[in-house]
């Protein structure tokens, strides 16, 4: 899926952080600009010790041998003597088909050893489908695309890009959540006009990240993650990996893994994937473990939407002062991925972030106990990186199965901090424990005067399903992957019950999903199909009001027909395992009156999902570059915390299994005693003695099962 249709992966997806918890399993702060550019003053700066804590000399060594390596090359001119063709046939697989692919050149540089260079215009054209028009003259390319341009520079090491929310899509505003091929059922509003604040351009010196510009044969030659870190990034499409010869879709093939780990076995196209040239070697070449660092900062400087909450000004400086980049910059793939495990699962700590593919394009290098140990030992020897562990565990002898708990393994027993996640963990996992037996994921039930409808994941299959429902009508099927057919069916249904005056959206188990599902949602919630959706760009700045219709009774008219509110009282109830979408769906409707929230508050997750490729092919999900919230008189406020209650049904954690999560009848009473002017949830001291009871159970059952999770397990 395009992650700017996800807000984000699910909780499902958090495989590693859940065995820690529980026994478990995308103005100001722009990142970069012409103003401020990314990575200001990371190549002068990177081995300057911060204020929380002096690296040490080893690390502080390592870094700034990297450095002087990689500056010898950095912004000189490069004799055409020393390029050459890699390969002629290199194939670029934007999908899954190993029979659909385009052809390009791959060329090597001297100084830049195994680190693959293509040319601009190849792959500008994948990624835009041929709709940009190029034209180069003395050395400096412009790519004009939906109404705005980008140019890259050779003889000034910079690519700018005027307008990155074009760039990406045209839609109600620059790059909006739904995007013109998404647009169906949900249209952009006429009766309401969206709304942008002026952003910035975003200008990028690729001497900062050691990535040289090269005037070439008519073209502009760079490396490819130099290209895919920005403007894939920007456009939202950085999914490729290079395998040695050939370059993969490896999100999909990662997402593929994690869902169907049985049929990703027998996979053709994976085992193509991880049987390039890079495969024979037993570690990477200094050159290209360096290219591996500066894209991961590249990438995470332009698109990380949490920076400012996380003090990073730009990311060599920080990895400098957690004394991770000596792991970042290592040969062996090992030692980065154990570096990014932290990175992702422990550091960015919102259940957005987070590792998810850990096969590696170079090598099979094995994930041992001394490689995590070594990784923790650099870390923790900084103040920064001190406190993400207490005090050493006896260490004990474990098994080198290589996967990711023996990473997790490893760093408990270094005494790893849980992370500040880990209640979002617990939520979920105690959802899905207490979830009724053949529940389902979505139901719809009813209860005297009280509709809820469930569900536990936000879906939009409009690109996928063809052709439309205008054309054929909503199937049988479409509701299990759309909730546009879901709620249709669920409101031609309710409508049959003449007695229903309330409608409760169970979200208590629901970890988030797709953009254009929330958008449906909120449709069927308005008074007349009329939706804003209000979130800030973190590259530009720009603040936008979206404003959608969505055409609820599928009559082809987007009018005042449109929507169920004013026919129904409607209700949002949440509990903490409600996340990213699963937040912002009550948030969006609160802030516009359409409903009412019961239950508890949310989880979080205010930004929409970004996806992170390195250059060893490792895959991580994290909070990316647009953020959702509003914008007030002292700033800009997300979602994260933002929405309040209306009626409490968990006054107290220890109340947590006397509330009625999954019983229709029980949200119903809790909705009728709202109307009648209760705020909050009062249960007799009896019940809650039972219930502390039950609970102190399933935390002891939880605990147990936590502790075998740590134990070594089979690579997902």
């Amino acid at each position: 899926m395009k992650k700017k249709r996800l807000l984000c992966l699910g909780l499902s997806m958090i495989m590693i952080l859940s065995a820690t918890a529980c026994g478990g399993a995308t103005g100001a702060s722009s990142a970069a600009n012409a103003d401020a550019p990314a990575a200001e003053d990371a190549a002068g700066e990177a081995a300057v010790p911060a204020e929380s804590g002096e690296p040490d000399a080893e690390a502080v060594g390592a870094a700034e041998q990297t450095d002087a390596s990689a500056v010898e090359n950095a912004g000189e001119e490069i004799p055409e003597s020393d390029i050459s063709v890699k390969w002629d046939d290199s194939r670029i697989f934007l999908g899954t088909s190993l029979g659909n692919f385009s052809t390009v050149t791959t060329y090597e540089v001297k100084g830049y050893e195994d680190v693959p260079f293509i040319k601009a215009s190849d792959y500008l054209d994948v990624i835009l489908e041929g709709k940009e028009k190029i034209s180069i003259q003395d050395g400096v390319m412009t790519i004009a695309v939906n109404e705005t341009t980008g140019t890259i520079d050779a003889a000034a090491d910079t690519i700018t890009i005027e307008n990155p929310g074009k760039f990406r899509a045209l839609g109600v505003v620059s790059g909006g959540i739904i995007d013109r091929p998404e647009y169906n059922t949900i249209t952009p509003s006429v009766k309401n006009q969206s709304a942008e604040t002026a952003g910035t351009s975003l200008t990028i010196s690729l001497k900062d990240y050691h990535m040289p510009v090269i005037a070439y044969d008519g073209d502009i030659l760079m490396p490819f993650l130099a290209l895919q870190n920005t403007f894939g990034n920007v456009a939202m499409k950085n999914e490729l990996t290079y395998n040695g010869k050939d370059y993969f879709n490896i999100i999909e093939a990662n997402n593929f893994q994690l869902s169907k780990p049985d049929e990703a076995k027998d996979s053709v196209y994976i085992k193509t994937l991880f049987s390039g040239p890079f495969s024979t070697l037993s570690k990477a070449s200094q050159d290209y473990a360096d290219y591996n660092y500066y894209s991961v900062c590249l990438l995470l400087d332009i698109a990380f939407g949490h920076k400012e909450e996380k003090n990073v000004t730009t990311f060599d400086e920080y990895f400098t002062r957690i004394n991770a980049k000596k792991a970042l910059c290592s040969t062996d793939p090992a030692q980065s991925m154990t570096a990014e495990f932290l990175l992702f699962n422990y550091l960015f700590d919102t259940a957005h972030d987070s590792l998810t593919g850990v096969m590696t394009v170079v090598g099979n290098t094995p994930i041992d106990e001394k490689t995590v140990n070594d990784v923790a030992d650099q870390i923790k020897s900084s103040e920064a990186g001190k406190e993400l562990f207490e005090e050493e565990q006896e260490e004990q002898t474990r098994e080198n199965d290589g996967s990711v708990d023996a990473i997790l393994g490893a760093l408990l027993e270094k005494g790893l901090n849980v992370p500040d996640i880990a209640p979002i963990i617990i939520w979920s996992n105690y959802m899905k424990a207490n979830t009724p037996e053949g529940y389902g994921e979505q139901r719809l039930d009813i209860s005297g005067d009280t509709a809820v409808i469930y569900f536990t994941h936000f879906m939009d299959n409009i690109l996928k399903r063809k052709p439309s429902y205008y054309m054929d009508g909503i199937k049988e099927g479409d509701a299990e992957e759309d909730n546009f057919a879901f709620f249709y069916n669920c409101f031609e249904e309710i409508k049959e019950h003449e007695e229903v005056k309330n409608v409760v959206i169970n979200l208590c188990n629901n970890g988030g999903g797709s953009a254009g599902g929330l958008v449906n949602i909120l449709g069927f919630l308005s008074e007349d199909g009329e939706v804003t959706f209000t979130d800030k760009d973190m590259v530009t700045g720009s603040y936008r009001e979206e404003k959608y219709h969505v055409d609820t009774n599928l009559d082809g008219v987007a009018d005042d027909q449109d929507g169920f509110g004013g026919q129904y009282d409607f209700y949002i109830m949440c509990s903490g395992s409600s996340y990213s979408c699963g937040t912002a769906l009550p948030y969006l409707a609160q802030q516009s009156g359409t409903a009412k929230i019961i239950g508890t508050y949310p989880g979080g997750g205010d930004c929409v999902l970004g996806t992170f490729v390195d250059a060893y092919g490792h895959c991580a999900a994290f909070s990316g570059m647009l953020k959702i919230g509003r914008e007030t008189e002292s700033g800009f406020v997300s979602d994260e915390k933002a929405t309040t209650l209306d009626y409490d049904m968990l006054p107290s954690l220890l109340d947590v299994h006397l509330v009625p999560w999954y019983d229709a009848d029980g949200i119903a009473e809790a909705v009728h005693r709202y109307q009648s002017g209760e705020t909050a949830a009062d249960y007799s001291e009896e019940e809650a003695e039972q219930a502390r009871g039950i609970l102190e159970m399933l935390l002891e059952t939880m605990n147990a099962s936590g502790e075998q999770a740590s134990e070594p397990a089979a690579a997902q």
